[in-house]
């Protein structure tokens, strides 16, 4: 019952949740407290909901650092270990952001199979596994393993100073 749970209204820490949460006005964790999600718009320094992830996970990105042209600061580059992938929004859309042994990568958040959100999902190496059905993706190159004829798009990511910036 838990993976149709999962599946029809995400995982409890996943970002269908945390959208959820914001719909019903109840912030991000669902709970309200201290992990809270507050729209950027009702913020005193709006910053961009990815830095909010980044507070989430325990580390806040900097906000010292200009990114370079076209890009955002997603996360501090401490906030996700070597091995992790987390989901966070930049400019609106739906990224799932992989640290491949200290090297970032940063895909689509959507399965082409079944929009399964691949910020959800397993990464071992450099390969990321949807948590729905199983279709594996490389976070370099967004070629799927499983199904080579599809992929999903990438988007470049940069480190400056302690910040994983990614291009928008």
């Amino acid at each position: 019952m838990s993976l149709w749970k999962d599946i029809v209204f995400g995982r409890e820490d996943g970002i269908r949740s945390k959208l959820r949460g914001l719909v019903m006005g109840r912030g991000a964790s669902g709970g309200g407290g201290s992990g809270s999600y507050t729209p950027a718009s009702a913020r005193d320094d709006a910053r961009p909901e990815a830095a909010e992830k980044a507070l989430s996970l325990g580390v806040e990105a900097p906000k010292d650092v200009t990114p370079p042209d076209g890009y955002e600061v997603v996360l501090h580059k401490d906030a996700l270990a070597p091995g992790q992938v987390t989901e966070i929004i930049v400019a609106g859309t739906a990224i799932a952001l992989a640290n491949v042994a200290g090297t970032y990568h940063a895909l689509s958040n959507s399965c082409p199979h079944a929009d399964g959100p691949l910020g959800e999902g397993s990464l071992s190496g450099s390969t990321l596994t949807c948590p729905y059905h199983g279709w594996q993706f490389d976070v370099g190159t967004g070629s799927c393993l499983t199904m080579g004829e599809h992929t999903v798009p990438i988007y470049d990511v940069q480190i400056v100073e302690d910040a994983v910036c990614v291009a928008v």
